[in-house]
């Protein structure tokens, strides 16, 4: 987003497109675990919504995917790690600057 943005070049951090955030963050989430095929297939799912939606928590996930089961089976496809998945992806794609 352009706040995002404008609040990381005022932090003095380099820009970063947010499509490259995106696939850094994700293959972060892809190397910080052992996923099955299909966990892999849902996790690819969530990330293109991620490029077009910027934001994704449990409701935007329900939302989403209702068709196919929402965060419920998200989750239990992702083996109940959803929520840590979601942080994760946030920590990723929005790392804290170091003092």
């Amino acid at each position: 987003s352009i706040i995002g943005y404008i609040r990381r070049a005022a932090l003095g951090e380099p820009l970063i497109p947010f499509e490259q955030r995106v696939a850094e963050a994700m293959d972060r989430i892809y190397t910080q675990h052992s996923w099955t095929p299909n966990q892999r297939k849902w996790l690819e799912r969530l990330a293109k919504q991620l490029v077009h939606e910027v934001i994704i928590d449990r409701e935007f996930v329900n939302h989403r995917f209702a068709d196919d089961g929402g965060a419920k089976q998200m989750n239990k496809v992702l083996g109940e790690q959803l929520d840590t998945v979601l942080e994760e992806l946030n920590e990723a794609m929005w790392p804290e600057r170091s003092a």
